[in-house]
Formats: C-alpha cells, sequence, structure tokens
C-alpha cells in the first residue's frame, strides 16, 4: 500500500474512538456548516470526513437533505457514519478511497533527492478539480475541507523534506490544487467552508490555556514568529483566494471565521476557518 495512504489510514485507526475529545471542536465546525450563508442548503459536501468526529451528522440533516462524505480512508467514514447510527440512511453518501489531490501516488515516490518538474507541479495543482470534479455528483449547495489541508502539506514534508530546493513550490502546488477543488464543487450562488489546525502545542505548550478572547491576539503573534504548521498561514490562504486566476474570478464575500481551540488531549490545537460564496445564483430547485 502506498506508504502516505497507510499511514493516514493508521491515523484515522488511533482516533476512531475520539468521540468525546472532539466534542466542542465537532460543535464548532458543525454549528459553522448550519450557519455558513448560502440561498439554499440542500446539498453539502464534506472534504476529509474520515471518522466524522467532527461532524454531528444528525444536527446538520437538519439542514441539509443530503450529505457526501469524502476521504481515502473507505473504513474509517463507514465506521463513522455507523458511529452515528446513520449507516442505512439514504441522506448520508459516503465516498471512500477517493484521492482528492489526484496526485498521492506520485507524492508518495517523493524523496529529497527526486528531481521536481514542472510538469509535476502542474499535475498537483490541476489534477484535483479534474478527476475529482467528474467522480463526485457536484456541485454542491456548502463544501468544506475540515483540517485536511495541513495534512496534505505534511505529505509533502514527510517525502521531499524542508531542505529540498522546491520544497516552498511542492506546499504551494498541493495547496493550491485543493483549494481549487474547494471552490470548484461549490455551486453558483453556494459557499465554500476552508477549516484547517494551524498550530499545536508541541511548539507552543500555553496553547491550551489562552482565553478564547485573547485567541486571535496570540495566534496573530505565533504567525509573526513563523510557529505554525507549514502552507496554513491564514493570512496566506485568504490572499489566495483573492489572487489566485483560477479561483479569484469566482470568489465573492470572502470572511474569516474567528480561531478556536481543538483540546485532543495529547495536544492542543489552533483551528482557523475562512468562509467564501461562488459567485452567480444557484440553479433553481424543484
Amino acid at each position: 500500500m502506498n506508504p502516505l495512504t497507510q499511514r493516514q489510514i493508521e491515523f484515522n485507526a488511533r482516533s476512531r474512538d475520539g468521540w468525546d475529545v472532539f466534542g466542542l471542536h465537532r460543535d464548532k465546525v458543525t454549528a459553522l456548516l448550519r450557519t455558513v450563508p448560502v440561498v439554499a442548503k440542500l446539498r453539502l459536501c464534506v472534504l476529509g470526513a474520515g471518522n466524522c468526529n467532527d461532524l454531528d451528522l444528525a444536527t446538520l440533516l437538519h439542514t441539509f437533505q443530503e450529505i457526501h462524505l469524502v476521504d481515502l480512508d473507505a473504513e474509517a467514514l463507514t465506521h463513522g457514519v455507523a458511529r452515528q447510527g446513520l449507516e442505512n440512511n439514504p441522506a448520508v453518501r459516503t465516498h471512500g478511497g477517493l484521492d482528492v489531490t489526484g496526485v498521492f501516488d506520485e507524492l508518495a515516490g517523493w524523496s529529497p533527492q527526486t528531481v521536481l518538474r514542472d510538469e509535476d507541479l502542474r499535475a498537483c495543482m490541476e489534477r484535483p478539480v479534474r478527476m475529482l470534479a467528474a467522480t463526485l455528483s457536484g456541485p454542491f449547495d456548502v463544501v468544506a475541507s475540515t483540517c485536511l489541508l495541513s495534512q496534505l502539506v505534511l505529505s509533502v514534508v514527510r517525502t521531499v523534506g524542508e531542505a529540498h530546493p522546491r520544497f516552498l513550490e511542492a506546499i504551494q502546488a498541493i495547496r493550491a490544487g485543493h483549494l481549487r477543488l474547494l471552490a470548484n464543487l461549490v455551486a453558483p450562488g453556494g459557499t465554500g467552508v476552508l477549516i484547517t489546525d494551524v498550530v499545536s502545542s508541541d511548539t507552543f505548550p500555553p496553547l491550551g490555556s489562552v482565553p478564547d478572547a485573547s485567541l486571535p491576539q496570540v495566534l496573530a503573534k505565533l504567525i509573526a514568529d513563523h510557529n505554525f504548521f507549514h502552507g496554513v498561514n491564514p493570512a496566506v490562504l485568504a490572499r489566495f483566494f483573492r489572487t489566485d486566476p483560477v479561483v479569484a474570478p469566482q470568489v465573492t464575500a470572502l470572511e474569516m471565521v474567528p480561531p478556536w481551540l481543538w483540546d485532543l488531549g495529547p495536544r492542543v490545537y489552533a483551528v482557523c476557518a475562512l468562509t467564501f460564496r461562488i459567485r452567480g445564483d444557484p440553479p433553481s430547485k424543484t
């Protein structure tokens, strides 16, 4: 098996029984998805749903008529939906075994010695839309990426490494491919939601004791000090949606969501989110 895929499956297996410790984070994610501005909330798609520990599916079904859950780990999706007693609910649809990067097999073969060509980086940017848009039954009224971007970037860190001469370009390419996919799956008039962990208590031990009111200022200071995960600087993410030649013409109403803490026990994460609208009128609903 692709070692990156195996690592993700092992991570999901370790967090499979983490429903309780995900509680506050799940409440934040679920509430955000229910309250994002959109004309009609008929269909939701979640990229990186995994074990669904950060999604209260029953609550979301009060808002959405269909929920589509996407993840590389099909077993995690199956377990997660069953954990919430919705395995026989036709409104909850799982799309397991899907590589949202379109290049995970190639990425697994990268190393610090790999010569990355321009066409390799273009593939990272272009394949997600080309391969996933046709596979998923989109577009959707709301599309969310839930703490997936940092995992995708981490795959680059683990393969080519930070010393690689094209490390930054590789991160930018993987990020661009994911954010373009996120925007592409949103219907005209619909909303995209990007949720990402930004920093953990591994590199800032006092993080868990930061009051909610102080978190934006503390996080801004950490980012200014370059203490954050590669590729997920919230200001850079917002700038991408404003400037990327593929995405920017489609995007309007870009908003940052106040950050929150996600306490997983062994470590605490600071989580940021942003929402955006896709220009145009939604299709008529029947």
